[in-house]
């Protein structure tokens, strides 16, 4: 699993607009995979961060009724 760092949403959404800038220009078929996909990551990210950041999320997450918790064990 991919440890992300915790930045704003507002980063990610500023960096996703750099990709669309960059995407627009690309000419190869690689480069636009890459910045495709760095797009919709950050787009992802910014959603979730700012999910997480509603008020209704944060009373949930308090009483316990979001996030659930794997029993699994990392790297098994």
């Amino acid at each position: 699993m991919e440890v992300l760092e915790r930045r704003s949403a507002a980063y990610h959404r500023a960096a996703a607009a750099r990709a669309r800038r960059l995407l627009a220009e690309a000419t190869t078929r690689w480069v636009k995979e890459q910045l495709a996909e760095a797009m919709a990551r950050h787009d992802h990210v910014a959603a979730e961060i700012d999910r997480a950041s509603e008020p209704d999320a944060n009373a949930a997450s308090s009483h316990g009724e979001a996030g659930v918790v794997s029993s699994e064990t990392p790297g098994r």
